[in-house]
């Protein structure tokens, strides 16, 4: 009966300590795509005229030919609008939320488009007064 133990020890401790999990592997952030999702909720009654700065924020973005948001109105619950932009690299840090002012190409096409840098940041600061609350967040999903 020693003997058997003496042979069946090593082959035990052997098994126990091959038996280990596998380090896990990181996933591949190269099939991931980011994008950036805002909610809005307007002021009421400024619904019409939000529609008419978001037709002048993507005429600039197509002279610029950067991308413009993916829109979805809603039809019902609390907000009336959400944007979503795909971005180009995955975020620093999940609060570094990229705007289209950001956009150099796309902010020179919007002064140009409104005559001056003062017409565009006007046109900005008119839109955001319709707004009542909005919510940005980062997201990312698997290819």
């Amino acid at each position: 009966m020693k003997k058997i133990l003496l042979l069946a020890a090593p082959l035990l401790i052997g098994a126990i300590l091959n038996a280990h999990a596998e380090e896990p592997t990181p996933p591949d952030n190269s099939k991931i795509i980011w994008h950036t999702i805002t909610v809005v909720d307007y002021k009421p009654g400024t619904l019409d005229a939000a529609k008419g700065f978001i037709q002048k924020f993507e005429s600039a973005s197509t002279k610029a030919g950067s991308p413009s948001p993916v829109i979805y109105w809603f039809e019902s619950g609390k907000y009336d609008l959400v944007l979503t932009w795909k971005l180009k690299e995955e975020p620093a840090t999940t609060d570094g939320i990229w705007s289209p002012a950001e956009d150099h190409l796309w902010w020179e096409a919007l002064v140009a488009q409104e005559g001056s840098e003062e017409a565009a940041r006007l046109l900005q600061a008119n839109y955001k007064e319709l707004i009542e609350t909005s919510i940005t967040n980062v997201s990312c999903k698997a290819n």
